[in-house]
């Protein structure tokens, strides 16, 4: 899969900062700057605290642009912002298994260029992952594509279009987590299928030929089946071994437990196959965030670039916990590593403490895996 640019912008959620935008654009004298405040008022109350301005310190100033104005000499984009929303809505992927999970979010960048809305915004989804699938190029492009495809979203100068282009990166993003969910299954259910058919005595094949899975499907037969389903979930085909994991000792506070884990990967297969073998773990997927992680790597591109590192990171409902395992590793210049913390929640909130608790056993386990040693040993080279 071609590398996706793993785009950050500065997070802020100050609400009211971003009050005082809407406030300042609404009451503009131009009207393309009072219809990108209209339009943020209404994005705020369809998706509150969901909306982060990339300007880290100051209200970004959002004025007019003259109508004669040289197009050279003008930025390339009047205001960006993140917005966070559901992959799907109700009634979706997850209303079709009351057992399901609730439905991942997705964070889309959005791009508003100098002459909107007469010109079209640009979207594009932040991140490598969807729930525990990994981002392809197909669905990047799709969601890049959103205003500029025959099969997007129809754009008409002069009309607000954020919030259609976001209905449309959903009905482009259910589809392909419903595809990818499907083939998981049924590559899973193939396997034990195939795993017991294997341990029969000879003559006794009725496994491999006619068992009926809970849903009333008929399982298709033999490996040939197994490699069908693995084919068609190939962004799960982990040939190498499972990385080594080290495990924290467990920190305790009101009752709540946190245990960080750390390996090395070479890239995100390697991260989500250590995050799959961590779930397979009963008491780990029991806990209320089994997979709290973030990763670094590093990969040689040549050329004049060399080396690029990649990152990303998963709250796993935590919210920020995963983004600040990501700057902790960062700080500690680490890379082909993850770390991932589990929290059994001990029924009392435990309140901004949480974080320095998830922080602590990120760095147990680097300690533990020898890889707080590498950051010494690089501090020794720089003096």
């Amino acid at each position: 899969m071609a590398a996706l640019p793993d785009i950050e912008t500065e997070r802020v959620q100050d609400p009211a900062e971003l009050q005082e935008l809407i406030t300042s654009l609404t009451t503009s004298d131009d009207g393309n700057t009072s219809s990108i405040g209209s339009e943020l008022e209404a994005l705020e109350a369809i998706y509150p605290g969901s909306i982060l301005l990339s300007s880290p310190t100051a209200t970004p100033s959002v004025s007019p642009t003259p109508p004669t104005a040289n197009p050279a000499a003008t930025p390339s984009h009047r205001l960006r912002y993140e917005i966070s929303l559901p992959a799907w809505e109700d009634g979706g992927v997850s209303a079709d298994d009351p057992d399901a999970d609730a439905a991942p979010r997705i964070r889309i960048l959005v791009t508003l260029p100098t002459t909107y809305p007469d010109a079209a915004p640009r979207l594009q989804i932040m991140g490598r992952y969807v729930g525990a699938y990994a981002i392809d190029a197909g669905l990047f492009g799709d969601i890049t594509r959103t205003f500029i495809s025959s099969a997007g979203v129809g754009f008409t100068p002069g009309v607000p279009a954020v919030f259609e282009g976001l209905i449309h990166v959903q009905s482009l993003v259910e589809p392909w987590y419903r595809q990818r969910a499907e083939a998981s299954a049924q590559a899973e259910a193939a396997h034990e299928a195939t795993s017991r058919g294997l341990n029969q005595p000879t003559g006794t094949k009725e496994l491999a030929t006619g068992t009926k899975l809970a849903t009333g499907t008929k399982l298709q037969t033999g490996t040939k089946a197994l490699q069908t389903a693995l084919d068609q979930l190939s962004f799960t085909s982990h040939t190498r071994p499972v990385p080594k994991i080290t495990s924290s000792e467990p920190i305790t506070d009101r009752k709540s437990q946190f245990v960080g884990h750390a390996c090395r990967v070479v890239d995100e297969e390697d991260v989500m196959a250590v995050v799959r073998s961590l779930l397979e773990d009963k008491r780990i997927a029991r806990a209320a965030h089994p997979t709290i992680w973030a990763y670094r790597t590093v990969r040689e591109v040549g050329g004049a670039a060399g080396r690029i590192v990649e990152s990303d990171y998963d709250d796993d409902g935590e919210t920020q916990a995963g983004s600040r395992l990501k700057h902790l590793l960062d700080v500690l210049d680490l890379t082909g590593v993850l770390v991932v913390v589990t929290r059994w929640f001990g029924g009392i909130h435990l309140g901004p403490d949480r974080f320095k608790h998830i922080n602590q056993a990120a760095r147990d386990a680097l300690e533990a895996g020898g890889f707080l040693e590498q950051v010494a040993t690089k501090k020794g080279r720089r003096k």
